[in-house]
């Protein structure tokens, strides 16, 4: 790993890499676009009609841009109001329009020509914002609601789309004619062709978790399938069918497997608790409670396991550990997430001599990187010193500045770096760069030593690498060990 932190060291730099990393064209800020979290290692991204490519986690994308999965992918799409759109395997999406509007509003087109996704959208702020997903039969208009939208592929040709709205109402109009209103706990099913019914119907019953924190507890639960959601982080609700409100989640057809669980708190509490219940229509079948002290600050990991019904049962959770950041209680698998940076990855391959095919993840701070970026800073290394060093990470990357200085100038850079599995590889790409003006004595410098240490980087992590995600504060490349 420690080619990895020399590599991100010199993206901080911002000199040089711009070279090995070639990216034409304007770059979108995501604070006016979607930014994207890669579930596992099947979507692709095309950008403005060019060819699709395998998408990397934190990569924005704007108008004209589509994502697709395979039938093994997933993924989320953010979009800078914090409104989400999750999409499933074989589905096919493209931002026709994105724009921010008013001081705070969103405007948002979706095509959605195949496959499932769940919209959970956030309370529309200005008269003209607009969340709209189109499909090859309905376009359906919405103001702050969560829904699922199901493309189906008919055996006699054509497609046909159901909306299943949980919360909220929603606008749905058939290309064919016809306006209906769709309101929480209703569906409706419109083919190619086909006029829009005059009323919807109800969802059919389905067996739900109700996942409750006391007051102050802040949480989140990540599906087998990798989303989130939950109170924490601003109330996340990536899962499909998954709803948040003040201190509940409800979650409808909980997906079987393990659910992960992170705890936090801001404040310390004396004593808080977190329970899960799984009902069948208004009866709670089973419960599970975990409860305890927190200190201010505090974060912990656990989990439990889903088994389908009827009933829903749940497992015991997990003991509750404790941990150093978000990534470190959601991370999927055995997770390796403290001692000393350059030591972690030797770390998995000692536990990989004896637990094989095994997930793991291998978790890095805002923090660990800040230090090794100072430790290792360069001082007329290369003929390039470097000060003011810092690195923040978010859901949109790694992001650092850094002032470079030979004896001929001095540069305030800057550099956006995403990652992801690319041939079960790790793989790091700077999405945007500045660092002008750069003389050709320093860019040559500078890019020998980048050259040097990225042409061998997918090979630094110890293992074949599914997902690398970033999140607020910290990052984790997750995978399994080898056979």
């Amino acid at each position: 790993m420690k080619k990895v932190f020399v590599v991100l060291l010199l993206i901080v730099v911002g000199v040089g890499a711009f070279l090995y990393f070639p990216r034409g064209g304007a770059v979108t800020s995501a604070s006016n676009a979607a930014t994207l979290a890669v579930l596992n290692t099947a979507i692709e991204g095309a950008r403005a009609g060019a060819a699709f490519v395998p998408a990397l986690d934190g990569e924005v994308y704007a108008t004209g841009d589509l994502v697709r999965a395979n039938v093994d992918g997933r993924a989320v799409l953010t979009f800078f109001d914090g409104s989400s759109m999750s999409v499933d395997p074989g589905s096919q999406v493209k931002v026709v329009a994105l724009n921010r509007v008013s001081a705070d509003g969103i405007q948002v087109t979706i095509d959605q020509s195949l496959g499932r996704s769940w919209s959970s959208v956030q309370k529309l702020k200005t008269p003209d914002s607009r969340y709209e997903v189109r499909t090859p039969s309905t376009v359906a208009v919405v103001r702050g609601t969560g829904f699922l939208t199901f493309v189906q592929q008919l055996a006699a040709g054509g497609t046909q789309t159901t909306y299943q709205v949980d919360v909220g109402t929603l606008q749905v109009t058939a290309n064919a004619g016809g306006t209906v209103t769709v309101p929480a706990g209703s569906q409706v099913t419109i083919a190619e062709g086909a006029a829009a019914p005059a009323s919807a119907t109800p969802i059919a019953p389905a067996p739900h978790l109700e996942i409750n924190g006391s007051p102050g507890l802040g949480f989140l639960v990540v599906a087998p399938t990798g989303q989130s959601c939950g109170t924490a982080g601003g109330g996340k609700a990536e899962v499909f069918a998954c709803v948040v409100s003040g201190d509940k989640v409800i979650v409808r057809d909980p997906a079987a497997g393990r659910w992960g669980v992170f705890l936090t708190s801001p404040k310390a509490l004396g004593t808080s608790a977190f329970t899960v219940d799984g009902f069948v229509g208004t009866t709670s079948t089973v419960r599970r409670i975990m409860e305890g002290p927190l200190v201010a600050g505090q974060m912990a990991r656990s989990g439990f396991t889903v088994t389908s019904g009827p009933p829903l049962a749940l497992s015991a959770f997990e003991p509750s550990t404790a941990v150093n950041s978000v990534c470190a209680a959601t991370a999927p698998g055995r997770v390796f997430a403290v001692g000393p940076v350059d030591g972690r990855a030797d770390s998995v391959k000692t536990f990989a001599r004896d637990n094989k095919a095994t997930p793991v993840s291998l978790v890095f701070t805002e923090d660990e990187l800040n230090q090794v970026v100072n430790k290792n800073a360069p001082s007329a290394t290369q003929g390039v010193t470097l000060s003011d060093a810092k690195v923040k990470i978010d859901a949109s990357g790694i992001h650092g500045t850094a002032k470079a200085a030979t004896q001929f100038i001095t540069v305030n850079a800057t550099a956006d770096v995403v990652g992801g599995s690319v041939g079960d590889k790790f793989k790091l790409k700077v999405s945007r760069l500045a660092a002008d003006p750069l003389p050709p004595a320093l860019m040559d410098a500078v890019k020998g030593l980048v050259d040097s240490t990225t042409a061998d980087i997918s090979g630094a992590v110890p293992f074949v690498v599914k997902q690398v995600a970033f999140r607020n504060g910290c990052f984790w490349v997750s995978g399994v060990t080898a056979n």
